[in-house]
């Protein structure tokens, strides 16, 4: 089993410096560890959470997120413990892939 890439999971106008983007992805990891990741859509991806995530977790990963990359489109509904992830411009969907794989607990390169 190979590894998972630490770096790169930056996009194209994200505007966090390393050390913020070792702490997104370590966020997003710890998400995804009790999370199920899917595609609805080229343009949108679930993550369904078998438990409530921490809070302050998710709080902070969702602020981090638009505050950097303001293409992305989140949305979490507690009732469902579902955080969706969405981009409106198909050349940003590659984006989704590197929210997905984190979520994952692997990266892929950019």
């Amino acid at each position: 089993m190979t590894a998972p890439i630490e770096l790169p999971m930056a996009i194209a106008g994200c505007g966090l410096d390393e050390i913020a983007l070792r702490a997104q992805l370590a966020r997003y990891r710890e998400l995804g560890a009790g999370a199920s990741v899917t595609r609805p859509s080229a343009l949108e991806l679930a993550a369904q959470f078998a438990a409530e995530p921490d809070p302050e977790l998710l709080r902070i990963t969702i602020e981090t997120e638009r505050a950097c990359c303001s293409f992305f489109m989140l949305d979490y509904e507690p009732r469902e413990r579902r955080l969706t992830v969405a981009v409106s411009d198909r050349g940003r969907a590659g984006a989704l892939d590197q929210i997905q794989a984190a979520l994952n607990g692997t990266a892929i390169a950019a």
